[in-house]
């Protein structure tokens, strides 16, 4: 999916500075782009409105061509059903659901028969590397699997956009690693854009591209470099592995 951010910005009412400032953002399929800042940058808001959830104050949102204010409500939810799916850091599990119920609930809802969902599911599971979790209760899983069960529930109806907000940011450092790093490979095996947000750049290698927002504003690497912002922008070519760094 070729998703367009064109100078999008959000103002809430009794806020003196915009949740976002003229933000513009192409992502083509297949890419990842990793998106940092601290709390309250205006991370959540942009992933929001990139996932359709909420419309901006100004600016344009734009899938494959189409502008998103364009659409009918209908074509609007169908295409967020279909098209796109989240992870929630905030979004916990249905803990009164089996993990399998839970990864399969995304196509019972878009109709599809129970034995093809329940088949997906188990799929998306092992794809995940959370096989193990297939006979459990939501209630019963560790932060990790916990993980790994939402990205297998994003990717079970094979969206062409997914968007992470923090997806490591309850995990350790080593455990957030191999998150985003089995996020990266399933994504990609399945052709998907990728847009995930965290107020940590390490937690983001492995992404195609990073940047960074602040205060509303999105710069590139090259303008963070520029601004002398104290972030330091990691390489997945040059990072050593976690056993190394520990050591």
């Amino acid at each position: 999916m070729n998703l367009r951010l064109h100078e999008v910005s959000q103002r809430y009412p009794g806020r003196e500075h915009p949740a976002l400032d003229r933000v513009s953002l192409e992502l083509a399929p297949g890419q990842i782009i990793g998106i940092y800042g601290h709390g309250g940058a205006g991370k959540t808001t942009m992933l929001r409105i990139a996932a359709g959830r909420q419309a901006p104050s100004s600016g344009s949102v734009t899938y494959n061509g189409v502008r998103l204010k364009e659409m009918s409500r209908s074509e609007r939810t169908r295409h967020r059903r279909r098209e796109i799916a989240c992870v929630w850091a905030a979004e916990p599990s249905q803990e009164h659901l089996s993990v399998l119920d839970h990864v399969a609930m995304r196509l019972l809802v878009d109709r599809r028969h129970h034995r093809s969902a329940e088949r997906r599911a188990r799929e998306a599971l092992l794809a995940c590397e959370a096989e193990q979790c297939v006979g459990m209760a939501c209630e019963e899983l560790s932060d990790s699997q916990r993980q790994r069960v939402e990205i297998a529930r994003a990717l079970v109806s094979e969206p062409r956009l997914l968007v992470a907000d923090g997806p490591t940011s309850r995990l350790s450092r080593i455990e957030g690693e191999a998150i985003m790093a089995l996020l990266c490979s399933v994504a990609r095996k399945a052709g998907a854009a990728v847009l995930v947000a965290d107020s940590d750049a390490d937690a983001l290698v492995g992404a195609d591209e990073i940047r960074y927002l602040h205060d509303g504003r999105l710069f590139n690497p090259a303008e963070t470099q520029e601004l002398g912002q104290l972030y330091r922008l990691p390489s997945a070519a040059s990072r050593r592995p976690a056993a190394a760094a520990d050591a």
